[in-house]
């Protein structure tokens, strides 16, 4: 294996669950090792040797940044709009109209 670079993650910024789904969609191309030591987690990408094709790092750090990120505010939008959701939930699947006997 060769390892192509590394990043640093903080992990009281971005949750496991956030981390997970961005490692999930770029482990397809690359090996990729996950260590947490206290509240950082390090991420190191690697490649077989055999690998012939250039790889462009930063496209890849960028993209890796962006899905990052992009995970994250899913996460909050689905944390703020949570009750939202219960609420529409209760309304679709109550038996009569009368909302208020639910809540």
């Amino acid at each position: 294996m060769k390892t192509l670079f590394s990043i640093d993650i903080d992990r009281q910024i971005f949750k496991d669950e956030v981390i997970s789904k961005t490692v999930y969609w770029q482990s397809a191309d690359f090996v990729i090792d996950r260590k947490v030591k206290s509240n950082v987690e390090t991420i190191t990408f690697q490649t077989s040797n055999d690998n012939n094709s250039k790889i462009d790092i930063e496209l890849v750090m960028s993209k890796f940044n962006q899905k990052l990120n992009d995970f994250k505010l899913r996460q909050i939008i689905e944390e703020e709009t949570k009750d939202i959701r219960t609420i529409l939930y209760v309304k679709a699947f109550a038996n009569n109209d009368n909302f208020e006997e639910y809540e």
